[in-house]
């Protein structure tokens, strides 16, 4: 796990080193030739720098495990640092965009100069956007287990960095493909209105962007419950002949990759009187389910129900057992 921890550190560093790279030359591009569609895609690759250093920031407090305060870890930490990006880096910067690309679609004086230089650019933003996806994408056919379709799937995944991440570079791939096609209009007709169109089109995709994100990483924080396909699996492993009854199921996402499980279960005492057994064998076997998350917190308020002969004035009565199992071990209460 920690060699694994490093390794995503050491990716993230190189990612975040291009994209400051990119970041620089085309803020350079856009000095030298007034391109708006140039200082859009400037914006987007800030953005980018941006994402990468929040992200890691969520991700090292994540990783700080339980204390006094916080007696289920900081695993969302991750959720609101991806909501900071999404609210006010991207919404920000797509507002910023719209403004000066909308100034300059009125301006008569705006014009783009060494356009060659711009189209030289973009193609190279170009490339990296189409990189980052491909990338990406290959990332998501790996998780995507249940083949969902795209969206879908980004509105199931609990993994932030995936649904920044991906929805991101696939916006931003969009937006330098306008933006190409905006100055090379301009390069054609000489008009630098396509150009300061080009530059709107890509602001409003970032606000678009922010909105969705936001939506997501809201849910996220409140708090959501298992994915759609966990769940399917965590009530199959519950649907044993030992369990009678599951009276209430609740799940919740602690963090990207930890889980809480509440269960209450009858089990069926003329199969097994080994409480204790059944309880510890539907851990495990959910915990084996719903590998590779880290952890899985799963607590039981199970209620064995066995009918008891009294003799006590003459009446039977029912008595009932509630357990409460931690990682730990089970507790009669």
């Amino acid at each position: 796990m920690k060699e694994d921890n490093q390794g995503n550190r050491h990716a993230r560093g190189i990612v975040l080193v291009t994209h400051i790279v990119t970041a620089m030359v085309k803020i350079i591009g856009f000095l030298f030739s007034g391109s708006a569609v140039l200082m859009n895609e400037s914006i987007h690759s800030v953005i980018d720098c941006l994402n990468q250093g929040l992200l890691a920031i969520g991700e090292k407090r994540a990783q700080r495990g339980r204390s006094e305060l916080y007696q289920f870890g900081e695993g969302r930490a991750t959720y609101f640092f991806s909501t900071v990006v999404a609210m006010t880096v991207f919404f920000g910067g797509g507002l910023l965009a719209v403004i000066e690309a909308g100034q300059n679609l009125f301006d008569p004086a705006h014009e783009v100069t060494n356009i060659q230089f711009v189209v030289a650019i973009l193609f190279a933003g170009l490339f990296v956007e189409s990189s980052a996806v491909q990338r990406g994408w290959q990332e998501i056919k790996q998780q995507n287990t249940d083949k969902q379709p795209l969206f879908t799937f980004l509105k199931e995944s609990r993994e932030s960095e995936i649904l920044l991440g991906f929805t991101e570079d696939l916006f931003a791939l969009i937006s330098v493909s306008i933006a190409l096609i905006g100055i090379l209009l301009t390069a054609l007709t000489n008009n630098p209105l396509f150009d300061s169109l080009g530059g709107i089109i890509g602001g409003v995709l970032l606000v678009i962007v922010a909105g969705f994100l936001g939506k997501e990483f809201y849910s996220l924080l409140i708090g959501e419950s298992a994915s759609k396909s966990d769940l399917k699996k965590i009530q199959q492993t519950l649907a044993t002949e030992e369990v009678t009854e599951v009276t209430d199921l609740r799940t919740l996402h602690l963090g990207p990759d930890e889980l809480l499980v509440v269960a209450e279960l009858v089990i069926q005492p003329k199969i097994t009187s080994d409480e204790y057994a059944v309880i510890d064998r539907l851990e495990q076997e959910i915990r084996t389910q719903l590998a590779p998350k880290k952890n899985v917190y799963l607590f039981g308020d199970g209620k064995t129900k066995a009918k008891k002969e009294m003799i006590t004035e003459g009446r039977s009565s029912l008595k009932e057992s509630a357990y409460f199992f931690t990682n730990s071990g089970c507790f009669e209460c």
